[in-house]
């Protein structure tokens, strides 16, 4: 074996290095995966404070200690929370018994329909539905119990990240303030300017979201009242929320809103309120959100939407957050 074959030889430190390397990135692949949903939650908590940051800041100058601040834009989250469960709630308890009530005379009026008895004359669909939801019921307290357990751990993660949201706002600043003297001090100015620049981006685009929505809450309760739908307010206040969720909240809350209005004053009203909707989304999604989120956030709107598309694709609520 000559010179250059025993210098082209892989030495034993090199193998363990790329071992010891791979072994390490798959060990942290493994420690994300399996505490994603903590993680989760503290990209949440981070969100939400960095988008009620704003707010503090406002009220910090004129004259407001930070910490009376954090507690008052907490407690105006937790009010306008609270003031959504009181209306939305007891209507849509009132719209299930309603429902309930009806449903008996709904199924009669199916069955006698022409088209319905000749396809259970020949497939008994009738009675095989009758079996199913025998069945189904029979196993209810599976699904019950899963729902229970779902329901406390959502409370459990709620109540979490609404305890690191308040962390974030009194210790955030001190935490990168010291995570930057583990940065070169030739590139501490650097990090602290992006640092602030991703707090305004996200605080514009919160700012921007909500002006948004609140036009939109405006308009349903606006056109739910001119229908002469009991519910306008708590519909209204539930598309002010829905609202924040980036795409999937609008489609969810007009699907609500026409819902309620075909189930309270008729189907012709109903068919009106989504036309209303598809209407206004199309003014929101072509004029409104561009024109605002150009405005808070700087940036070209092509550009925003497709980064939340992708964002939105890759990792659904939580991906368009981070994008």
């Amino acid at each position: 074996m000559n010179a250059t074959e025993k210098q082209s030889q892989v030495s034993p430190r090199t193998v363990w290095t790329v071992g010891l390397h791979s072994l390490a990135i798959v060990t942290l692949l493994w420690l994300i995966t399996e505490s994603w949903s903590v993680l989760s939650w503290i990209i949440v908590a981070l969100f939400l404070a960095l988008a009620a940051n704003p707010l503090v800041r406002w009220l910090e100058a004129r004259g407001l200690r930070r910490g009376w601040g954090v507690l008052g834009v907490m407690l105006l989250g937790f009010g306008l929370l609270a003031a959504l469960v009181m209306t939305l709630v007891p209507m849509l308890v009132e719209q299930g018994q309603a429902l309930v009530q009806a449903a008996p005379g709904f199924v009669d009026r199916v069955q006698h329909m022409g088209w319905v008895e000749k396809l259970d004359k020949r497939y008994d669909v009738i009675d095989q539905a009758a079996y199913q939801l025998r069945q189904h019921v029979a196993q209810m307290p599976g699904p019950m119990l899963g729902m229970v357990t779902d329901l406390v751990r959502n409370l459990i993660a709620a109540v979490t990240i609404a305890v690191l949201t308040v962390f974030f706002l009194l210790f955030g600043r001190d935490l990168f303030l010291s995570a930057l003297k583990w940065v070169h001090p030739t590139h501490r100015a650097r990090y602290e300017r992006l640092g602030q620049s991703m707090n305004q981006v996200v605080g514009g685009y919160v700012a921007g979201s909500f002006f948004v929505s609140l036009i939109g809450a405006v308009v349903t309760a606006v056109s739910t009242l001119l229908l002469g739908v009991p519910y306008f307010l708590p519909l209204g206040l539930a598309m002010l929320v829905l609202g924040l969720v980036p795409f999937v909240g609008s489609f969810i809350g007009g699907l609500l809103v026409a819902g309620t209005t075909a189930a309270s004053v008729g189907m012709t009203e109903g068919l009106l309120a989504l036309g209303i909707f598809v209407a206004y989304q199309q003014v929101e999604g072509n004029l409104l959100q561009p024109l605002v989120q150009r405005r808070t956030l700087k940036m070209n709107p092509l550009l925003i939407a497709l980064v939340m598309l992708v964002g939105t694709g890759l990792g659904g609520l939580l991906g368009t957050l981070l994008s």
